[in-house]
């Protein structure tokens, strides 16, 4: 039993390590000329929604969380050696770009930390 928990984190540590930020701007980027009403039944509620000066519309999704790190001590030899703590701040804000005549995305763009998915095929 031990052994398939084992197997089963290793394989999800396996997946995680595969996503980078190019995987996340391919996918991203994918929305480019699509209906904004496919990107809201994709993606849910924007975070943020904003008429811009030139008349288009800015959806913005964002999210954001912290991730404590274990403090560890270096071992036996010396134990009074700690490594670690602290914390870790993850965040990515993805904007898009609509015309509201034709209701098309004309224009992506991300930023952060945590922009990452699994590269297409």
């Amino acid at each position: 039993m031990k052994s398939a928990a084992s197997i089963l984190v290793l394989a999800a540590l396996s997946l995680a390590g595969c996503a980078t930020q190019q995987g996340y701007a391919q996918k991203v980027y994918s929305w480019q000329g699509r209906d904004a009403n496919e990107l809201l039944a994709a993606w849910g509620t924007p975070t943020g929604q904003m008429t811009m000066p030139n008349g288009k519309q800015l959806y913005t999704y964002r999210t954001a969380y912290s991730q404590e790190m274990p403090i560890q001590s270096s071992g036996f030899y010396h134990p009074w050696s700690f490594s670690g703590g602290g914390s870790t701040y993850y965040s990515c804000t993805t904007n898009f770009v609509v015309d509201p005549r034709d209701h098309t995305i004309q224009s992506v763009s991300f930023d952060g930390n945590d922009c990452v998915a699994p590269p297409r095929k």
